[in-house]
């Protein structure tokens, strides 16, 4: 029983739906036949006024054609507007989104790099430091010495009498 009730609603609903374009199609009809009977009238008793609305006819097309490309040039820069803005908006999270993995992968790599005890960039640049330190403080001395002599041979030194 509950499922007659149900089916009842849905039906008299498609009833009045047809209905409803039922009416709609017979009144366009009706116009199109209006517009056909004067078009009819208007060529047969009055050369003259056929003439007139054809020209008006064609005046109402030509504004209507270039309000209608108005509508359409406004919507595509609408479109191409909101296209341009959501590009953007991805564009930017994209970028976001690379940094994002290059700044982890950075860390990984560096957390990586120093648990196997390889020096760092700051590390490194330190030792070149002290490296050019050393090698300044060696040019001193050697400076600072004179002339390098030579040295007598280690043999010569200890097959030599010993001093009274």
């Amino acid at each position: 029983m509950a499922s007659k009730r149900k089916s009842q609603p849905r039906k008299v609903a498609a009833r009045k739906a047809t209905s409803a374009q039922t009416r709609m199609l017979d009144a366009v009809h009706q116009v199109w036949l209006a517009g056909l009977g004067a078009a009819s009238k208007a060529q047969r008793g009055a050369p003259q006024l056929f003439a007139e609305l054809v020209k008006e006819g064609a005046s109402v097309h030509s504004k209507t054609v270039g309000t209608a490309q108005k509508a359409v040039r406004s919507f595509m820069d609408d479109m191409q507007s909101t296209l341009e803005t959501r590009v953007g908006e991805a564009r930017g999270k994209a970028a976001d989104a690379l940094d994002n993995l290059e700044k982890i992968f950075q860390t990984r790599v560096h957390r990586a790099l120093t648990q196997l005890g390889v020096p760092n960039s700051e590390e490194v640049a330190a030792l070149g430091k002290r490296v050019d330190a050393l090698n300044a403080s060696i040019d001193k001395l050697t400076r600072s010495r004179g002339p390098a002599r030579p040295r007598p041979p280690a043999k010569a030194a200890a097959s030599a009498p010993p001093a009274p």
